[in-house]
């Protein structure tokens, strides 16, 4: 005879073994702890098997109840995958992607045109977010994908697959005495006045930053601090200052700016697809995160 388990009642088991007691557990479901022990009860009662020890003040998992916390929870992460594709197949794929314009626009755009060619029915959302939001937002569940440069840090939860490799380069007005020359060394940013990302939301690029300077004997002298490429580009049109940001960063219609070589040259920036490591990346992210590939690769 095969047991016709309910999911529901072994998500219940799956709580209580989480949580450690029935009282959290029921807190945690929003359900009275009487239901949540006939629920235990139940299933106990179909398996025919004790999943706890019961102590005065204490449970503890039986050699079975070690077993259905480990084949359970993978069924029950099963069983949210089969939702999901029901009910993106019924309403439409969407596939929801965090980046920062400056640091992905120019990458995303050709890529997305032939995504769309190939998955007319995957629906994409798209959020302007700095590094951390970025980060927080797809461990919240809240983003599928991010397009933003790695910590060297592993962050838990996160997997990463490189896309491509920038250079760094110097940004500065057109108007800017070292804007006429083709090679900037480091030594002539001595006495410059830099503007940077905000530091609270880009923690990776001030130590990138920081790290560079104190290699060469540096100390940047920060007299701004900025939440994009767009109020940071304005600031070096406008003289504020001059600063250092990755190959490509949304210069291309800013006319009143340059971008420069610097030497020596600090190693290169790889921009790379974040998503949950709790997840298997489907078809449709599978094809994106090519597409992405291709366009860098064809520049």
């Amino acid at each position: 005879m095969v047991m016709a388990m309910e999911l529901r009642l072994v998500r219940a088991f799956l709580a209580v073994a989480s949580e450690g007691s029935i009282t959290a557990a029921a807190r945690k479901l929003h359900v009275t702890q009487s239901a949540l022990s006939r629920q235990i009860k139940a299933l106990e009662d179909e398996l025919g098997v004790s999943l706890f020890e019961r102590g005065a003040h204490s449970i503890s998992l039986t050699v079975a109840g070690e077993v259905l916390l480990r084949d359970g929870a993978g069924w029950s992460r099963q069983a949210d995958g089969i939702v999901e594709r029901v009910r993106a197949a019924a309403h439409g794929r969407v596939i929801r992607i965090g980046y920062a314009p400056s640091l992905a626009g120019n990458l995303l755009g050709p890529a997305l045109e032939c995504f769309s060619q190939r998955h007319p029915g995957v629906q994409i959302q798209l959020s302007d977010c700095s590094t951390s939001e970025m980060k927080s937002g797809l461990l919240a569940g809240d983003l599928d994908l991010i397009l933003t440069v790695p910590e060297d840090e592993e962050v838990a939860g996160i997997r990463w697959e490189p896309v491509e490799r920038r250079s760094w380069r110097v940004a500065l007005a057109a108007t800017h005495s070292l804007a006429g020359i083709p090679l900037i060394a480091i030594e002539d940013l001595a006495d410059q006045r830099w503007l940077m990302f905000r530091k609270s939301e880009y923690p990776d690029y001030w130590r990138r930053v920081r790290d560079y300077c104190h290699e060469h004997g540096l100390k940047p002298k920060v007299v701004g601090e900025f939440d994009g490429f767009s109020s940071l580009a304005t600031a070096v049109e406008s003289g504020m200052g001059i600063a250092l940001v990755a190959d490509g960063s949304g210069a291309g219609d800013r006319q009143r700016m340059r971008m420069l070589r610097i030497e020596p040259e600090p190693e290169p920036i790889c921009v790379a697809v974040g998503s949950s490591a709790a997840k298997d990346l489907e078809g449709p992210e599978r094809v994106l995160i090519e597409e992405l590939r291709r366009v860098a690769q064809s520049r």
